[in-house]
């Protein structure tokens, strides 16, 4: 199983998504901001509400960086307050379920306490564990993040999150973000099959600032196989992710 190793250099060039340049970082896709990153001074707050205005969760992801990227989308079908609990009840329509329904119960201080079919179905309920994982996946608490001070985000089934850096606030359409660079690096053997793996991540998040959800990433990824000690060969592969 792979293991978490040495955290990368919290760096990220600025050539656009996709440019073929030596440096393999220049395939994170680019974040959608809409204004300039400005340096942090202070302790950002992040978190206090629930939910924003999305309708949809997306994700696309290049296995080769000439490809069309596959796509998939997490629809918001409905949203509702649940004020005693101080928290909003999400609907979610995963398109592959073919009409069926999560529901999302988070807090305002951003923890996912109910993650259940709508409506709930005992039987199914293991089969809920990847989609909880991605969903958490964008969701982080609420906490002040201190300018030039490092934070984990954590990485679902990883016993070790991912190294951030911020680099300072923006905006996403009428929104305030807060920007961090991010990076880890992977090592370790690919199950039975006699070989090994390095890979290396980098890219940039925007994390909402009323909310702690993550409205955007991209990033590149690094993957070298090894047999023997002998490399098998290095694929770039890249990915982004979003709330819209």
């Amino acid at each position: 199983m792979l293991r978490f190793l040495l955290l990368l250099a919290l760096g990220l060039c600025g050539a656009g998504a996709f440019a073929q340049a030596p440096d393999w970082r220049s395939a994170a896709p680019p974040l959608p901001l809409n204004a300039p990153i400005t340096p942090i001074t202070a302790p950002a707050a992040i978190g206090g509400a629930a939910w924003g205005p999305w309708r949809k969760l997306c994700r696309e992801q290049w296995e080769r960086l000439d490809s069309t990227p596959r796509r998939d989308c997490l629809d918001v079908a409905a949203v509702e307050r649940d004020a005693p609990a101080r928290a909003t009840r999400i609907s979610l329509a995963p398109g592959v379920l073919q009409g069926e329904r999560l529901a999302v119960l988070r807090r305002d201080d951003g923890a996912i306490t109910s993650f259940t079919h709508d409506p709930p179905d005992a039987s199914r309920d293991g089969a809920l564990a990847p989609w909880r994982r991605h969903f958490e996946s964008w969701s982080l608490t609420a906490r002040r993040i201190q300018p030039n001070a490092i934070f984990d985000l954590p990485v679902p089934d990883s016993p070790r999150g991912v190294t951030c850096r911020p680099e300072g606030l923006s905006r996403i359409g009428a929104r305030q973000v807060l920007v961090a660079i991010c990076a880890v690096e992977l090592a370790g053997a690919l199950g039975n099959t006699g070989q090994e793996a390095r890979i290396a991540m980098v890219g940039r998040i925007a994390i909402d600032l009323p909310t702690g959800m993550i409205t955007a990433q991209g990033y590149a990824s690094r993957i070298e196989t090894f047999r023997g000690g002998r490399s098998n060969g290095v694929a770039i592969t890249a990915a982004r992710n979003w709330l819209e």
